[in-house]
């Protein structure tokens, strides 16, 4: 009795991995776009044309065909455009890797104005002549105004 309760347990496990791996529509959906409304991934659409693509994928589904094939079929008679995820090869890559040189571009741009102007901060202190320069010529205008004032007041 104690090995039929065991084999009976087994067997259910068995069972239960079996179905938990099996392949379903919404699975196979998500990786597809409707090819009647363009930008619409097939799981979220309703139109006629989603409607045919989820028949096929229901026949494949029955003749045991696996995801890849199911997706290679549609990208044989749509194109790549058909994917939701566009596959890493080829000019594709481009869309991978382009956000990634964007930054890694950025950031170094942004360390070298960084570092420019810090340098121009520091060089742009001025020396002790040219702040005499400059403290001479704010008296120098500074009497003038005053002399401007007082012929003013005169008058």
């Amino acid at each position: 009795m104690k090995t039929f309760q065991i084999l009976t347990g087994l067997l259910f496990f068995l069972v239960l991995a079996v179905t938990a791996h099996a392949l379903t529509r919404s699975e196979v959906e998500k990786n597809l776009i409707c090819y009647a409304c363009p930008g619409e991934a097939l799981n979220i659409d309703r139109c006629s044309g989603g409607d045919r693509m989820r028949a096929e994928i229901d026949r494949r589904l029955a003749l045991g065909e696996d995801k890849q094939t199911i997706l290679n079929f549609f990208v044989q008679q749509f194109g790549e455009d058909i994917l939701t995820v566009p596959p890493q090869k080829g000019f594709n890559l481009v869309a991978y890797a382009a956000p990634f040189v964007a930054l890694l571009i950025g950031l170094v741009l942004a360390g070298l104005l960084i570092r420019r102007w810090g340098a121009a901060g520091r060089s742009g202190s001025g020396t002790r002549e040219e702040d005499a320069n400059s403290e001479k010529l704010y008296r120098e205008m500074e009497d003038q105004v005053e002399d401007e004032l007082k012929k003013l007041e005169d008058d």
